[in-house]
């Protein structure tokens, strides 16, 4: 029996049966066009639609007997519809395959699909296997795709790829329809211009057409609209789909990877490889290809085709420029932006991380409005989504900022600019009160423009993050501020991230950022500005133990902050610099007068813990000089004025001197408690040097209370 005796015997038996073709194609849920080539004996029946058709004609399995021994006659088994006929009977095995490129790395990404297409197929799968690869223009997401492919097509009964050319603004997307005919008449055998031009038919046939194959099908460099038409419900066969789109509409089961940048070293070795150079003469080129395979291919092929020597590769590692392959495949996605979204991928680039509320003050929008603009720009993967924040790939950061160069007035880039920079500058006033609620240090601040909603803080730990992570902006910033004579914003922003500094001793950058804002704020009279520089720079030179220097700036900080009658920033730049003068052994009169105007000061505006610090420092000079009754009386209120959950060091050191004082007035009793307060607040806080001061004293107390045992413990 042959192909053409079986397509009579259906088309005999739907006849005796009153069946027509649509409707039992529909039945069988083929397309019409399908059936009607079977009864024609120009397509061979397969095993799983002989028995569909055994079951709506009620022919008891007959037709599945005779594709079984057609199959056994011609001596190999085509269950699964291996092949098509194509005009005289000549099987066609689709292989669409495009040229595979020698990859660098990836092997994770590989082994990923080819893992996945390695799964048996589940028994109630009705679609097929796909694997969605996204990730912006020139990240090297066709050449994994093919390699992938090329791995596995051998357990596969064929390939058909085709791109979409989605972002492609000289021919234009390749419509669903014009796909689907070239792959149906490669599958079937039937000529293009005798498959129907209807979308809907189309997609009929094609899923009739793989019902029963295993192929790998490549849909390539598409976007979502293109992609759900040419999904066949072919449970053995699986799609491997590229897509810039972060979202693409695909049905049944997907596994979607972002295909990464390159590291250092793979991205060094594909340029090598391309310019066919030692790897330690392009290892200077890595990181201006970013990672993506493009451009590190355009630079390594432009040094091969250059003959270049070793000064034009240096000379090509130090333009910062992105490579124009990078900028074409970026324009690619950039025209397809609306007005706003373009807008506002180029006004954020300035900022060096990017939150829906920096976005927000930035483009000078609500943030629910440029969360909407920022998610579809990510959605053709010009950002980088990272739960609900974004960051731009630098050579889509760089083409960005050029871009806005070229089309935002500087009025515009401007405003942008400097409100970033207040979102900033507030955000480190805000996290600087959670860091040290007690050192309530910081300029007092003008109220932001509408737009700007900088970030509060719930917590320590909260803000603490936030300052460790725009810690390594803040010199840009500041930069950026004194570049646009921003001279007043310069200064605060360094004024107001001086509490982190302090917390986490970052003294170096902060000395040199405080040294470039002077020599511009030298060249105005911004007393203000002046006496905070001074400020810092003293205190950091008191840290160092550069003391001649330390109180020279402090004397100078006090002098202007006297000028100008601000009893807060009066008492805090007194106090550092009786605490200079003490640590330089200047005479106990001389350390004491500024650190009782720094009492008098903070006690005259409230400032409690202000003033609590500067008489533990006064109540440890009059100790250092014997004078107990006036260290006592400065001690005991400084304890009293002690805030709860305030700097736990001041509390320990106030607390130890008190009990020091204590045990030189013989009152041991009361000594040996606060001693003991000491020792146990210090534990619960992990202030270890403090403990073991408070361990010292202790010990010296048991002693004199001849408690050897407990003396040596301590």
């Amino acid at each position: 029996m042959r192909d053409e005796d079986i397509g009579a015997l259906v088309q005999q038996w739907r006849q005796e049966r009153a069946r027509g073709v649509r409707e039992l194609a529909k039945s069988i849920q083929v397309h019409h066009t399908m059936l009607s080539r079977l009864e024609s004996g120009q397509r061979r029946l397969g095993l799983e639609m002989a028995r569909k058709l055994d079951h709506e004609l009620a022919t008891a399995g007959d037709l599945a007997d005779a594709v079984t021994h057609l199959q056994t006659s011609n001596g190999h088994n085509t269950t699964n519809g291996n092949s098509a006929a194509h005009g005289n009977g000549a099987a066609v095995v689709p292989a669409q395959l495009p040229p595979v490129e020698n990859l660098v790395d990836r092997v994770q990404l590989l082994e990923t699909i080819t893992g996945e297409w390695s799964q048996p197929v589940p028994s109630d799968a009705s679609s097929p296997r796909t694997v969605v690869l996204t990730g912006p223009g020139g990240i090297g997401k066709t050449a994994v795709a093919v390699a992938a492919a090329a791995r596995m097509r051998r357990r596969f009964d064929g390939v058909l790829w085709a791109d979409l050319r989605a972002w492609d603004s000289n021919t234009g997307p390749r419509a669903p329809a014009v796909v689907l005919r070239s792959w149906c008449g490669i599958a079937t055998g039937t000529p293009v211009t005798e498959l129907p031009s209807d979308l809907d038919e189309l997609m009929g046939l094609w899923r009739s057409v793989l019902l029963d194959k295993r192929y790998i099908i490549g849909v390539d460099n598409a976007r979502s609209e293109q992609i759900s038409a040419l999904i066949p419900a072919s449970p053995g066969s699986v799609v491997l789909i590229t897509s810039r789109d972060r979202v693409p509409d695909v049905p049944g089961r997907v596994l979607w990877l972002s295909v990464p940048p390159l590291e250092p070293d793979d991205a060094t070795a594909l340029i090598a490889t391309r310019a066919r150079q030692p790897e330690y003469k392009v290892a200077g080129l890595a990181s201006r290809g970013g990672g993506l395979p493009l451009a590190l291919r355009s630079l390594g092929d432009y040094i091969a085709a250059h003959n270049a020597d070793e000064e034009m590769i240096a000379e090509m590692s130090a333009d910062t420029a992105p490579p124009d392959a990078v900028r074409r495949a970026a324009r690619l996605s950039y025209q397809h932006l609306t007005e706003d979204q373009a807008r506002a991928w180029r006004l954020c680039a300035i900022l060096p991380e990017i939150t829906p509320e920096s976005a927000a003050a930035t483009t000078g929008t609500d943030v629910a409005l440029v969360r909407e603009l920022l998610n579809e720009v990510a959605d053709v993967s010009l950002l980088t989504k990272h739960g609900r924040d974004w960051t731009y790939h630098e050579l889509h950061r760089a083409i960005a900022l050029e871009e806005s160069r070229r089309v935002d007035p500087r009025a515009v880039r401007d405003g942008a600019t400097e409100r970033g920079l207040i979102y900033m500058l507030h955000g480190w006033a805000n996290a600087s009160v959670m860091l040290a609620p007690d050192r309530a240090i910081g300029p007092p601040l003008d109220t932001p423009p509408p737009s700007v909603s900088p970030p509060a803080f719930d917590s320590y730990e909260a803000a603490l993050e936030w300052s460790e992570t725009r810690w390594e902006y803040l010199p840009a910033a500041v930069r950026t501020a004194i570049d646009k004579g921003w001279n007043r914003l310069a200064w605060q922003l360094v004024a107001c991230a001086f509490n982190y500094v302090i917390l986490v001793k970052t003294y170096d950058t902060a000395y040199s950022l405080v040294q470039a804002v002077m020599e511009v704020t030298e060249r105005s009279d911004a007393i203000e500005g002046h006496a905070w520089l001074h400020y810092i720079l003293g205190y950091i030179d008191q840290e160092r133990r550069e003391l001649d220097s330390a109180v020279e700036h402090l004397s100078h900080s006090l002098e202007l902050r006297r000028r100008r009658g601000d009893l807060r920033d009066i008492g805090w730049a007194a106090q550092v610099l009786g605490r200079a003068q003490l640590l330089r052994g200047d005479a106990p009169d001389t350390a004491a007068s500024p650190l009782t105007e720094s009492i008098d000061a903070l006690d005259s505006i409230g400032a409690t813990s202000g003033a609590a610090s500067a008489r533990s420092l006064r109540g440890m000079l009059y100790l250092a000089t014997r004078d107990l009754d006036a260290a006592a009386t400065d001690l005991t209120r400084a304890v009293e004025q002690l805030p709860i959950g305030g700097d736990p060091l001041l509390h320990c050191y106030a607390y130890t001197r008190l009990a020091e004082t204590r045990l030189h007035l013989n009152d041991l009793g009361d000594a040996e408690v606060l001693a003991r307060h000491a020792i146990e607040y210090a534990a619960e806080h992990t202030a270890r040097f403090s403990e073991v001061d408070a361990l010292d004293i202790l010990g010296q107390i048991l002693n004199q209370q001849q408690d050897a045992e407990g003396a040596a413990r301590s």
